[in-house]
């Protein structure tokens, strides 16, 4: 879709309710405006919406406008028309084309054909009508439905590629709040209001035109109150906005806790904490109840007071009408009868766009938060024109490298990691020891590029890491962590997870290796079992063997295991260190552990303490040197 056509409809959304309402809030404009580029693909259903729309109201006039008549002939005041009208576009020719024909049908065959005729036509011109109006639904329920899809996918894919720095700095719950409720408030209050937006400014226009048509000063009155609705609106949207802000957040809030609970069901269990949890909750379940219950009485308010300032005018125009038709009974004028239920039939397009608008209010506090997760900041980008690469050929060098979780100005400012330099040659072993938050899994985390180093660089083969294509770069590595995640799916699918065209052969030859086989083909369905949610059904040793057969299944070039030996007994861990020690002498390995016998075969033992390396070298080196990784294994032994 070219640029010109997807600016037409982006103003078109959100220039209509702006139109019609004379006052919605320009904050909510840039937010309409991107909500507004996912009806690029569905511009062909958007332009027959309109059309449809069109048709509707044109005969949504003619059908109101034949009750005159109609009544006119029920009780025979039927204004004669002897000589057929000359064309014009006015509503005064329309009445009288239409009196003329019913004049001939009424000499030639009587009243009851007369009514017969009036009769037969209002209803073919409501059939049209109402065809048209449901035609608009049709046509609108793949593009309101394909755009949720579209929102959904964008937000997923956003929440997969941002850092795991944003993920440290959110709650995890309010996550799910906003990619589940608020993006269901955005449908619900945004999406869901696209065939008033499309049908209901177009019925106004075609009434206001009407009324102009039949009496420019009695319409003026009619406009002449828009202002004050608008006032009044106006503050309305504000309250509304306000407070479904503070709602949606304290929805998050909730979801929040929600997630705590369900996660930490033992710990609240085992600790008597239920009543204390319970009622953090209903505290905020209070305040959420008190602000929603502001939001819906607010919003009940606007239709009211549009109805009430729109009889209001209609009692004037009553007035004013005796003034500029003073010959003609009310009963009698067929203008000012039309006149008087066109503008009855405004009301009702009236209310509803300010129902919309207000919906719309609530929408764009949900959309708000939408677009806080799909702007964040990605921070792990790729440079221009990256390399590729598939293999480790010489080494990986950490070069003065300093790392902090916030932003400061100097290496030395940083809490995490301060000038580290390592150098780590293809095929070697290197071993990461220290206490626990001395920074051994951030050092392994900046491989990958979980996060960037905020001083210094990390290179690969003499190139920065972030001159290669992310992920190639991550495909070197085979991760396993302390804290493993598994799928709700079979044990086969969390070994392959993510690797398409892997035999069987390879997936049991992984498991082996990781101790896993036996236990595996013990279960009810082998490798075919499905493990529950985050593998609720397996131990902890069995969840991490999972974890490691995975990593080893995609042959990495550069293998890293934090901790992954410390859910497993003594005998496990023996075992997966006599089928591991083959493999790590034929790739890179970088292992982090608490419990020293796991690298008592490391090539390089690297012993870090408030992150800084402290001592390096081989298990019996730094055993006679009598330092940190001495005390360290003195104690532990």
């Amino acid at each position: 879709m070219t640029n010109n056509n997807s600016l037409f409809l982006s103003r078109l959304l959100y220039s209509i309710p702006y139109f019609c309402i004379f006052a919605p809030t320009f904050e909510y404009m840039d937010l309409l405006k991107r909500l507004s580029r996912y009806l690029g693909k569905y511009k062909g259903h958007i332009a027959a919406v309109l059309l449809v729309n069109v048709v509707y109201a044109f005969f949504s006039i003619f059908t109101l406008g034949l009750i005159v008549p109609f009544l006119s002939v029920l009780f025979e005041q039927v204004e004669q028309v002897a000589a057929k009208p000359e064309f014009s576009l006015t509503s005064r020719y329309v009445i009288d084309t239409f009196y003329y024909y019913m004049g001939v049908v009424m000499a030639h065959h009587g009243k009851q054909s007369a009514l017969f005729y009036v009769a037969g036509v209002m209803l073919f011109t409501s059939l049209v009508s109402n065809t048209a109006r449901y035609l608009g639904y049709y046509w609108l329920a793949p593009v309101r439905s394909g755009i949720m899809r579209d929102l959904r996918n964008d937000m997923y894919h956003r929440l997969l590629i941002l850092p795991l720095s944003f993920y440290s700095e959110q709650r995890k719950g309010d996550i799910l709040s906003r990619i589940g409720a608020d993006v269901q408030e955005v449908e619900w209050s945004v999406f869901s209001s696209l065939q008033s937006l499309c049908r209901d400014p177009l019925l106004i226009i075609v009434f206001v035109i009407v009324l102009f048509s039949i009496s420019p000063p009695m319409t003026l009155i009619v406009l002449a109150v828009m202002p004050v609705i608008a006032y009044f609106l106006a503050n309305i949207g504000k309250r509304i906005k306000q407070y479904s802000t503070r709602a949606q957040q304290l929805l998050g809030k909730m979801s929040s806790l929600f997630d705590e609970a369900i996660g930490g069901v033992r710990v609240i269990k085992g600790y008597n904490a239920i009543e204390n949890t319970y009622e953090k909750f209903q505290h905020e379940n209070f305040q959420f109840f008190r602000l929603n219950k502001r939001v819906f009485r607010i919003n009940e308010l606007g239709a009211p007071l549009v109805e009430f300032l729109c009889i209001l005018a209609l009692m004037l125009i009553t007035i004013v009408g005796l003034k500029f038709f003073p010959a003609l009974s009310l009963g009698k004028s067929a203008l000012f009868m039309l006149f008087f239920v066109v503008f009855a039939r405004l009301i009702v397009p009236a209310k509803a766009i300010v129902t919309t608008i207000y919906t719309l209010q609530r929408g764009m506090a949900a959309a708000a938060r939408v677009y806080e997760i799909i702007d964040a900041d990605e921070k792990i980008t790729e440079c221009e024109n990256p390399i590729s690469v598939q293999h480790l050929k010489e080494k990986i060098e950490f070069k003065d490298v300093s790392f902090s979780y916030r932003d400061v100005k100097t290496a030395d400012e940083c809490d995490v990691l301060r000038h580290i330099d390592i150098s780590i040659k293809k095929g070697q072993t290197v071993a990461l020891v220290g206490p626990s938050g001395s920074g051994k899994s951030t050092i392994v985390d900046l491989l990958p590029r979980f996060y960037d180093v905020h001083f210094g660089e990390i290179l690969l083969d003499g190139k920065s890491l972030d001159r290669y294509v992310i992920s190639d770069l991550r495909a070197l590595f085979g991760m396993v962590s302390q804290d493993v995640i598994l799928f709700n799916d079979t044990v086969y699918e969390n070994i392959v997870f993510g690797l398409p065209d892997v035999t069987e052969e390879q997936v049991v030859a992984a498991a082996k290796i990781a101790q896993a086989h036996s236990f595996i083909m013990g279960m009810e369905e082998g490798y075919q079992t499905v493990i529950g949610d985050r593998g609720t059904r397996l131990s902890g040793g069995q969840r991490q063997r999972i974890s490691i057969a995975r990593a080893l299944l995609r042959h990495p070039e550069v293998l890293i295991l934090d901790e992954a030996t410390s859910a497993l007994d003594n005998e496990s861990e023996y075992l997966f260190q006599e089928a591991l020690m083959p493999y790590a002498r034929k790739h890179t390995a970088i292992i982090v552990a608490h419990r020293l016998s796991t690298i008592r075969f490391a090539d390089v033992i690297l012993f870090v303490r408030d992150g800084r390396i402290v001592e390096s070298g081989t298990y019996e080196q730094l055993m006679q040197l009598h330092g940190e990784y001495y005390h360290f294994h003195t104690l532990q032994q």
